[in-house]
């Protein structure tokens, strides 16, 4: 695939990459390549190597079943051996992860909205990393967590993918491909330099935040406050990228100013007809309407002022709020990346072309 297996060099064997860990709740097809990194299905050439000279390891990745005992190999993060000292640290490893797991899921998001099928990549859980990974010189078992922080034996482990969602494939197909070249390009940038621009930093920070956000709310205890408590992750993610910098604030109309920057092929869209309130009486798109919505519903649940089911639902669609939170990011990206495509549109009459 273009973008999911391209970035490979040949002559790769099992002293390029290094197994840095392993995410048991996701199902590759294909790479997902960074460079620098990759996310890697078991079957992949890299992996493959890795356990030819990595006995411990290869225990490792064959000792996983879900939760009815049916066996199956994690996806592997692999890194470049000789990568950077700064693209090992969680902060890079996880931003690498945060970027494919934002594409996969504004996506997933956007096409439930428009048909609803289920079981599209559409929460962060999926791309969880385990927290137990066979150490560097290939002889145990580390786990490492807030909570934890433990050695054991191969021999003893028995893996498991989270209990609370199906193990979901991820295909060329799920991923925007756009808005994931774009963000690759910026994580190679922050992690290129010891002084990174604001702009990149602001840019991982609300990644980060938008993972956090799209995680799922509970399991099987989910009540109405955590949808909330999640929407309000979401404000928080916008604001973080629509921030200046230095002493500058980030507030509502700076993240107007954001999404407004964004060009839409439909005038209704663009048409600025929707009241956003404040003191100063100015017509916005319906993606400020939108963002207005989340934050009010933020300031409702994160201040205790009363909140009724009713409030999160559009009346327009039916939909819930917290729904459109990841296509809504897309839009912010889409302003921030600069993500226009000067391209008219083909047809839908060339179906073929506009496909």
């Amino acid at each position: 695939p273009a973008h999911m297996g391209s970035d490979r060099m040949s002559g790769d064997d099992a002293a390029t990459w290094r197994a840095v860990f392993v995410l048991p709740n996701v199902e590759l097809t294909d790479a997902i390549e960074g460079g620098l990194a990759a996310l890697a299905p078991p079957g992949d050439p890299r992996v493959l190597a890795l356990k030819q000279v990595q006995p411990t390891l290869r225990q490792f990745l064959t000792r996983f079943v879900d939760a009815f005992g049916q066996a199956f190999e994690p996806a592997v993060l692999l890194v470049r051996a000789n990568a950077p000292a700064a693209i090992y640290e969680i902060g890079a490893l996880a931003s690498f992860r945060d970027l494919i797991a934002l594409s996969a899921i504004c996506a997933g998001r956007a096409e439930e909205l428009k048909n609803p099928r289920g079981h599209r990549m559409v929460f962060g859980n999926a791309f969880a990393f385990y927290p137990w990974m066979v150490d560097r010189h290939d002889e145990d078992l580390i786990g490492r967590t807030p909570a934890l922080l433990g050695v054991h034996d191969v021999r003893s482990f028995r893996g498991q993918s989270s209990p609370e969602l199906f193990r979901t494939q991820l295909t060329e197909s799920s991923l925007d491909l756009p808005l994931f070249k774009a963000l690759l390009a910026r994580w190679r940038r922050r992690y290129d330099t010891d002084s990174p621009a604001w702009p990149e930093v602001a840019l991982l920070r609300s990644l980060n935040m938008a993972y956090h956000a799209s995680l799922m709310p509970a399991a099987s205890d989910v009540t109405f406050y955590d949808i909330g408590r999640l929407i309000s992750l979401w404000v928080s993610a916008f604001e973080i990228l629509a921030h200046p910098g230095g002493s500058g604030i980030a507030n509502r109309d700076k993240v107007f100013d954001l999404l407004e920057q964004t060009s839409w092929e439909r005038s209704a869209c663009a048409d600025p007809a929707y009241d956003t309130g404040g003191k100063t009486k100015v017509k916005r798109t319906l993606a400020s309407w939108l963002y207005q919505a989340l934050n009010d519903r933020r300031n409702d649940f994160l201040h205790g002022n009363p909140v009724a089911r009713e409030s999160l639902i559009l009346p327009a669609s039916g939909r819930n709020l917290f729904e459109y939170a990841a296509p809504l990011y897309r839009i912010a990206l889409t302003a921030f990346l600069r993500l226009i495509d000067e391209t008219p549109l083909p047809p839908s009459t060339e179906p073929r072309a506009l496909g």
